[in-house]
């Protein structure tokens, strides 16, 4: 399978038509419809704007790995977090398992 294929790919994940993707990307409408077209390769730039769009460019070129990239964001716990988490750690095994199951049901109800 080939880039312009995967970008196909993507578009019909997303249910993006070539202007959302565009707009996504910031490729130029001509220039991503050539790209989806197989009429051309992504340059650098538009590797970089296809990125930018979440695409992973591993997959894009190769076809391993997954199609998006995982969003990581770094969030600060809280002071309450912190000690829950502390105290949780030094928990025995069967109370984790426990406080598991309490916090799945409680959060299923919300």
């Amino acid at each position: 399978m080939c880039i312009s294929e995967r970008l196909k790919q993507v578009c019909e994940a997303k249910n993006w038509k070539i202007k959302d993707f565009s707009e996504q990307t910031g490729i130029a409408y001509r220039t991503l419809q050539g790209y989806i077209g197989g009429e051309r390769e992504p340059n650098a730039e538009g590797m970089a704007g296809i990125a930018k769009a979440g695409v992973n460019l591993n997959w894009l070129v190769s076809g391993e790995g997954e199609m998006f990239q995982i969003a990581t964001q770094e969030i600060a716990m809280s002071e309450q977090e912190e000690k829950l988490l502390t105290n949780y750690r030094t928990m025995p095994e069967n109370l984790k398992d426990a406080f598991s199951i309490s916090f799945k049901e409680i959060s299923e109800k919300q």
